[in-house]
């Protein structure tokens, strides 16, 4: 799974502006630990419940999670 979000976050990285993904919450877990250079184990530690969005983006030239786990279905 760590090589599979590895590819991905390469791919976005190539990518010129904004990235959308969808995905199930472990792999998205894993991504997540993987764009902030953790061990795939440490997606663990991040909560997401379904239908929610997240943004990783940079702090200057830092990987950063922007937004967790926003539940959008009360807008």
């Amino acid at each position: 799974m760590a090589a599979r979000a590895d590819r991905v976050i390469a791919e976005m990285r190539a990518v010129d502006g904004d990235v959308l993904i969808f995905g199930h919450g472990h792999l998205l877990r894993v991504l997540t630990a993987r764009w902030l250079g953790l061990g795939p184990a440490e997606g663990r530690l991040f909560a997401l419940d379904p239908a929610t969005i997240s943004v990783l983006g940079y702090e200057r030239e830092t990987a950063v999670i922007r937004s967790w786990n926003v539940d959008t279905s009360s807008s």
